[in-house]
């Protein structure tokens, strides 16, 4: 399954990027993300998780680019949540004068659950981080 949720900005990339760039920024941007810590796993960097409803999940970069402004991670724990395989990517694309846009995708497959509730479920989260940042910036023209 892939879910893919795309925001258009009132924002100059680079903004946009400083605060949703860091792999444990989530809680500063993301009203789902109660808390988020980093660490490391066999060499690679980490993010332990606790979304809205108590879930925990741990999360491992795959790649950071900042000149991109673009991350890749995979989950490496995904708790409570029915999917296996999951691996998404975050990415900001400068519009110039006209903003950005800011796109968050990912690819899973659906483990122990009906589909069309997994994929409203984490559409949700996804939905929330969009909501979230446009409410900040502003949404573009």
């Amino acid at each position: 399954m892939d879910i893919s949720r795309s925001v258009r900005l009132k924002a100059p990339a680079e903004e946009v990027w400083a605060l949703i760039g860091p792999f444990d920024s989530l809680t500063k941007w993301h009203t789902a993300m109660l808390n988020c810590t980093l660490g490391v796993d066999q060499g690679h960097m980490v993010r332990h998780l606790v979304v809205v409803g108590g879930i925990k999940v741990t999360e491992r970069l795959i790649q950071h680019d900042d000149a991109g402004m673009v991350y890749r991670y995979a989950m490496s724990d995904a708790g409570r949540l029915p999917v296996a395989d999951f691996s998404a990517s975050l990415r900001v694309s400068d519009h110039g004068s006209d903003g950005c846009a800011v796109t968050w995708s990912s690819s899973f497959l659906v483990a122990g659950a009906p589909e069309n509730v997994v994929g409203e479920a984490l559409g949700g989260i996804f939905d929330s981080g969009m909501n979230s940042l446009a409410d900040r910036f502003g949404l573009a023209d």
